[in-house]
């Protein structure tokens, strides 16, 4: 009769030495459990790297307002980032500047709607668009790198005409009233957004003043 304390198991050991023979299986488990979670959190972070910014706010005067993927509308201030679909508004006797990637640069002035339809800004990949939508209000522009690179690709839409952008600079001007209802209730002041505490720099208003010649 043997004492069974001393007997061992002829088996060998498969999953190498110190390592116990159920820890193999819950390792690969944990494996194929982080490779599921990434295949799914893949559409997530493409779509996170591809919502880049179309641009930023470079002064605010008086009150302005962005609205953005159908939530409440927002004050802007100079810095903030702006991105493709926002809704920017303009206040009575207000404005703002706006820089894009592509060093472009826009003044809206006073009662102002622009919708940032479409922007992409990708020469290395020759993925080129700009499309902005001026429903009310003036605009003054100059233009940069898209319009330099292809300006079959940059264009403005209003109510009434759409236009080329083919120039450097360039100025429009949409009367009111020609916008749907749901438009035309998009100010600052019927969504009591606040004015903004920053007002345009000297600099600022002196590029605004020259993209309107």
């Amino acid at each position: 009769m043997h004492n069974t304390s001393e007997v061992q198991s002829s088996a060998p050991n498969t999953f190498g030495p110190g390592v116990a023979g159920h820890a193999f299986p819950r390792l690969a488990f944990l494996r194929l459990a982080l490779a599921a979670l990434l295949l799914a959190l893949a559409p997530v972070l493409a779509a996170a790297a591809e919502a880049s910014p179309a641009g930023s706010v470079k002064n605010v005067t008086g009150v302005a307002a962005v609205l953005r993927g159908g939530g409440a509308p927002l004050p802007l201030k100079p810095g903030d980032r702006v991105f493709e679909k926002d809704v920017l508004t303009t206040g009575k006797s207000s404005s703002i500047g706006l820089i894009l990637r592509d060093n472009s640069t826009l003044s809206l002035g006073p009662s102002s709607r622009l919708v940032v339809e479409r922007f992409l800004f990708a020469p290395e990949k020759g993925a080129l668009a700009q499309v902005l939508r001026l429903s009310r209000g003036s605009m003054a522009a100059v233009s940069g790198e898209i319009v330099k690179l292809n300006p079959e690709v940059a264009k403005v839409e209003t109510p009434l005409y759409t236009i080329g952008i083919r120039g450097t600079h360039f100025l429009l001007t949409v009367e009111p009233g020609h916008e749907t209802k749901a438009e035309a209730a998009q100010t600052p002041e019927a969504t009591n957004v606040p004015e903004a505490a920053h007002t345009a720099t000297a600099q600022t208003e002196a590029a605004a003043a020259e993209a309107a010649k």
